[in-house]
């Protein structure tokens, strides 16, 4: 503004100034005062030069006028710059990346970046057909294949490798997919559209939303909205796109919202997912659920297997998961999951429970669930847990099941302090024990 104001004086200095200065009849057509006064024939030469003289004090108090004013008018901008510009710089605004936040140590000190590196809907956009949403959406999907530690015998050796899918959610090549498909991996590709493999990197995994988000270095990539899943109604018809049986690329099936919040427990993990009846197979774990607008409204993770099953498949609600993909990003892990360091078991019937004492020299009593593991310098190795103690209660609740127990935690808060009634060799014993927080290291 301050700029306008300056070009504005040197305007009049040079162009007006000048103008009358030098010729008072010029710009006839001026309906000013002025013109009319210079222009009237029977002024003498003397008062010609006084009312020039009289021109150029008014010009000059005019041009300092001016600058005076642009002055002020600049350092109003900067007044008003400091105060609002700030602000719209953290504003999440969609479609913004995350700048120099990766962190895959886990540092809980590090200041969280507000911006997230998804983008949300497109609001107000619609297609004329599936197969138009398919062709916009397709290259923001991927194929994943994990190498494993290799598997060896006398006669040979050979790597193990799984596959999966993905989904690209930023320009930049930030990809979500299941913590299960990547689980153990020792190196990660990625195949996009083009089919050419790119190694990726592991920038953090949480096994209990079983969400894992990995990067390449690309930029300019295709990468697809987060919808609203909380929207979303039984019977409204979604895509999955995938890479089933692993070599099946980019493959498309349709179907419907089979039901909402359904409760199914994975890995003792309850989870709580939406239920289709499109396709869903091996490898299509970690691909994209898409509603009608082409946004993400879930990321696929099971199937019901059976001879009787069929057509009924599962996937995470994207609102869960954009906390998660937010805090991976930011610190490299969830933060404020409770963990108390215990691998669980349970024993069924009778004759495994023999079978156990028998074979490792145990006094085990009675069925139910156990602790099988207990890591060192962990809330439960400091609270005096130790391996196959059978958890009665927890919190003063009785455990169930292995999965109830793991439930029970995931209730907890860090820092929080709760009771744990065991049997050791017959006897019961109560045990207290403050919640930890699970890291990149515990998982």
């Amino acid at each position: 503004m301050r700029f306008m104001f300056f070009e504005l004086s040197l305007y009049l200095l040079i162009n007006v100034g000048g103008k009358h200065m030098n010729n008072p009849y010029n710009n006839k057509n001026n309906s000013s005062n002025l013109y009319h006064q210079y222009n009237r024939a029977e002024y003498s030469q003397e008062e010609n030069y006084k009312k020039q003289s009289s021109i150029k004090k008014a010009l000059t108090v005019t041009i300092i006028f001016c600058l005076i004013i642009s002055l002020l008018a600049g350092l109003s901008g900067g007044v008003l710059a400091g105060i609002y510009y700030p602000k719209a710089s953290t504003d999440k605004t969609p479609g913004s990346t995350l700048q120099n936040s990766t962190n895959k140590g886990g540092d809980n000190e590090q200041t969280k970046n507000n911006t997230p590196i998804y983008s949300l809907s497109e609001k107000g956009k619609t297609y004329s057909s599936i197969s138009q949403i398919y062709a916009e959406k397709v290259d923001a999907t991927v194929g994943i294949v994990v190498e494993k530690e290799s598997s060896s015998s006398f006669w040979n050796a050979s790597p193990s490798t799984s596959s999966g899918s993905g989904v690209i959610i930023s320009e930049d090549g930030y990809i979500v997919t299941n913590n299960h498909v990547i689980e153990g991996a020792k190196k990660i590709w990625v195949y996009p559209s083009d089919n050419k493999p790119i190694e990726a990197s592991l920038i953090g995994s949480d096994a209990q939303m079983d969400i894992a988000v990995l990067k390449i270095d690309y930029k300019g990539l295709d990468f697809l909205t987060l919808g609203d899943s909380d929207k979303i109604l039984v019977g409204e018809q979604i895509l999955v796109i995938g890479n089933p049986l692993g070599y099946l690329h980019q493959s498309l099936t349709v179907g419907y919202i089979s039901g909402l919040q359904r409760e199914i427990i994975l890995d003792n993990e309850k989870m709580t997912l939406i239920q289709t009846d499109a396709a869903v197979n091996p490898g299509n774990s970690g691909g994209a659920m898409l509603n009608l607008g082409g946004e993400l409204i879930g990321i696929i993770n099971a199937k019901s297997y059976g001879n009787e099953i069929d057509g009924i498949g599962f996937a995470i609600p994207i609102n869960d998961v954009k906390k998660i993909l937010d805090d991976i990003i930011s610190f490299g892990y969830v933060t404020g999951r409770p963990y108390i360091g215990v691998s669980i078991g349970e024993i069924l019937d009778k004759n495994t429970l023999n079978w156990y004492n028998m074979m490792y020299g145990l006094e085990l009593t009675d069925i139910g669930t156990y602790i099988t593991r207990v890591e060192e310098d962990t809330p439960a190795f400091r609270g005096g847990l130790k391996e196959w103690d059978r958890v009665v209660s927890f919190n003063g609740k009785k455990v169930e099941s292995p999965s109830h127990l793991k439930e029970l935690i995931d209730e907890c808060t860090v820092g929080q302090v709760v009771e744990i009634v065991v049997i050791r060799t017959g006897a019961e014993k109560t045990l207290t024990l403050t919640i930890g927080e699970r890291t990149p290291y515990e998982n």
